[in-house]
């Protein structure tokens, strides 16, 4: 690689990293957490697409990553005593999605139904369960239930039946699923930045576009913006998942292997966002040094 490409990508790394840290700091993750994290996934991406022996070759892992041998061992030895970290962030969006889009759940018009929390007979009625069992896997119906209702997602109408009343699951602040949700959408968006500078043509990359006001806006502007966005946004989302859906039924006899998806974001930049360390320390007053060597 050479040392120009390098250091772009240093700068962008800076750039990237710039709101993590600022997460980070407010929440009391210091520098040795993030810089331990580091170390696995540099392991963890050595091995995965630069290391193609049978055993993983630790000095080899070592020379790609910069990091110690012994280092490469502890993360290794830590990894192998970790448990698998749980992923149920996102069954309550699955659960909603479903009751919003199978056509076993709705009504005229594509409106959801009403539907008991369980059906008399096995197979009868539409109920909660089964879309439970079918949309989020081996969670327990109760507690997603207690959950779709604590956040305002689900209400149990008079007749005892349960009416869904969004679509989509926003988890509260800094709860476990949400920071979970976090990784999920960064991952997946430098997931498209990082295959399409690696493309080898044109027809290679994926879809990764942006739209922004060239001069800025008031914020009046800014408030109508977002809730445009919020209104519009939601639409087509529901429209693509509408369209997996279809494909699904299509499909249902075919192995489905590749996870794919696409995702919407509206970022607000403050005139800081993009100024450097140096820029900040001159700003605070330090004097810049001449470099006499």
């Amino acid at each position: 690689m050479g040392q120009n490409v390098k250091e772009h990508l240093r700068l962008a790394l800076r750039m990237m990293l710039k709101p993590l840290v600022k997460l980070l700091v407010s929440q009391g993750v210091s520098h040795g957490d993030f810089s331990e994290a580091a170390k696995d996934v540099y392991v963890e991406m050595a091995i995965r697409h630069f290391d193609k022996t049978s055993r993983v070759n630790q000095s080899k892992v070592a020379i790609l990553t910069g990091l110690t041998r012994k280092e490469v061992k502890n993360v290794i030895d830590r990894a192998m005593r970790s448990d698998p970290q749980s992923r149920n962030y996102s069954r309550p969006a699955r659960v909603l999605a479903g009751w919003h889009s199978d056509p076993r759940y709705l009504g005229p018009y594509g409106v959801p139904l009403e539907i008991p929390y369980e059906s008399p007979v096995d197979g009868g009625t539409p109920s909660f369960v089964e879309l439970v069992r079918t949309y989020s896997g081996d969670m327990a119906p109760r507690p997603m239930l207690k959950e779709l209702i604590r956040i305002g997602a689900v209400v149990e109408t008079e007749k005892n039946l349960l009416k869904v009343l969004r679509r989509e699951f926003i988890p509260e602040a800094l709860s476990a699923e949400l920071v979970e949700r976090l990784g999920q959408v960064a991952h997946n968006f430098f997931s498209t930045a990082a295959r399409n500078i690696e493309k080898g043509s044109p027809e290679e990359g994926v879809f990764e576009r942006i739209v922004f006001a060239e001069n800025g806006v008031t914020p009046t502007t800014l408030e109508m913006f977002d809730a445009y966005v919020k209104n519009r946004g939601q639409e087509f989302l529901e429209e693509l998942d509408n369209w997996f859906v279809a494909r699904e039924k299509l499909e249902k006899t075919v192995d489905r292997t590749i996870q794919t998806g696409f995702g919407m974001y509206h970022y607000i930049e403050t005139p800081d966002a993009k100024s450097d360390l140096r820029e900040l320390l001159i700003e605070r007053g330090l004097e810049v040094q001449e470099n006499n060597e």
